[in-house]
């Protein structure tokens, strides 16, 4: 029998997340920039984030049939992704600077498809009494880095170097591909014996919930200031502190969802959750006051917290062979492009932005009767923890 080693730590997936959340939002901050050094119109300059969401789309298929070099790939790609951009800010030809650009961001899309997917799974092969703990905590140092990204582009611009900043991301996910390379998962693991039926059943289950959930959170996190200037009389400044303030109270909502989860069931952490954040986006249907709009947005935002980990972690409780997971995780990033755009449809068609906000008020509804319905759909979850396998690989 071949010789197999250690997985990766727990405390170096979680550093690997906060270089994923980095450079997930990157392009965010950066594209005003990017756009100005070359003119680009708005069309050429939202290509970079299809390029990124496309890549990471394929990625999140991709990466459970061979998570043993999914992991350490997806961290070199994002290197050479990153590097790729610093080239791509030294150059002054607009033709060969967007094109260098545009591959960058391919090539980190590919990366963040490739190691969170992995990371997602190899977290939640954790035991059942410690999986949706693990999970939260990850995705926690995930939304860390989300978090962080803008402040620190902010502060590369102030100190106009954003090549030391990028050196800097580079050598960071260098570091994660050296620490994983030589790692790999434990091959005697036995996967447990459910039936092809009944894990697609489980499959489109939390598909359909988790594409609903992460297009509630963009959507919230993308119009929250768009909606706040437009109804509440503050500055474009104050309506993007209150991003931050939203993504904030995101984490802390993880930080106390993986508390509780230390003495409480996930379903008793999962669907107050939900319906906080229910109650929460249903409030922004109709006028209020700024402080109602505040205290609203930070509700939703610790409602949102122990949504996504909670629900993976349910969702790897049913399935008998992870990977056949991957395309539920190219189908939540979807969810995350999608709501948004529909948000923005239905305020348009009726000339409201409060009524577009009827799009995330009805999703977090179905989430909350699919959280309810989850035993009745599908059954009772075994109680044994999932485990994350690899295809045979030569």
């Amino acid at each position: 029998m071949a010789a197999t080693r250690k997985e990766p730590a727990f405390s170096v997936l979680c550093f690997g997340f906060v270089i994923c959340g980095i450079v997930t939002v990157l392009p965010g901050p950066m594209l005003p920039l990017l756009a100005a050094k070359w003119g680009l119109p708005d069309v050429q300059s939202g290509a970079f984030f299809t390029a990124e969401f496309v890549a990471s789309t394929i990625a999140s298929v991709l990466a459970p049939k061979r998570m043993r070099w999914s992991l350490p790939r997806g961290y070199a790609l994002m290197t050479i992704g990153v590097l790729l951009l610093v080239v791509a800010g030294g150059s002054t030809g607009v033709t060969l600077g967007h094109s260098l650009a545009f591959g960058s961001f391919v090539l980190i899309g590919f990366g963040i498809g490739l190691s969170v997917t992995s990371t997602n799974l190899l977290v939640g092969a954790a035991p059942k009494e410690q999986r949706a703990r693990r999970l939260s905590i990850a995705n926690l140092w995930w939304g860390i880095g989300a978090v962080a990204c803008p402040w620190m582009v902010a502060a590369a611009e102030k100190a106009q170097d954003f090549r030391l900043l990028l050196v800097i991301v580079a050598w960071a996910s260098v570091a994660m591909f050296v620490a994983l390379i030589w790692l790999r998962e434990d091959r005697g693991r036995m996967v447990r014996p459910l039936s092809l039926r009944a894990d697609a059943n489980v499959l489109i289950f939390f598909a359909i919930m988790l594409f609903l959930y992460v297009g509630v959170e963009n959507t919230v996190g993308g119009w929250i200031a768009t909606y706040v200037f437009r109804y509440n009389a503050v500055t474009l400044a104050d309506a993007s502190i209150l991003v931050s303030v939203f993504w904030l109270a995101l984490l802390v909502g993880r930080w106390i969802g993986s508390l509780a989860l230390k003495s409480i069931s996930e379903r008793v952490v999962m669907l107050p959750s939900i319906a906080i954040a229910l109650i929460a986006v249903a409030t922004l249907l109709t006028p209020h006051g700024r402080a109602a709009v505040i205290a609203a947005v930070v509700a939703a935002g610790l409602g949102f917290g122990p949504v996504f980990p909670v629900g993976v972690s349910r969702m790897l409780a049913r399935v008998a062979d992870t990977r056949n997971t991957g395309w539920v995780f190219a189908t939540t990033a979807s969810g995350g492009a999608v709501l948004p755009w529909l948000t923005g449809l239905f305020s348009t068609k009726a000339g409201s932005l409060r009524f577009g906000f009827t799009v995330p008020a009805a999703a977090l509804a179905l989430i909350l009767l699919l959280a309810l319905g989850e035993n009745l759909l599908l059954g009772a979850p075994v109680g044994v923890a999932p485990q994350a396998s690899e295809a045979k690989t030569t």
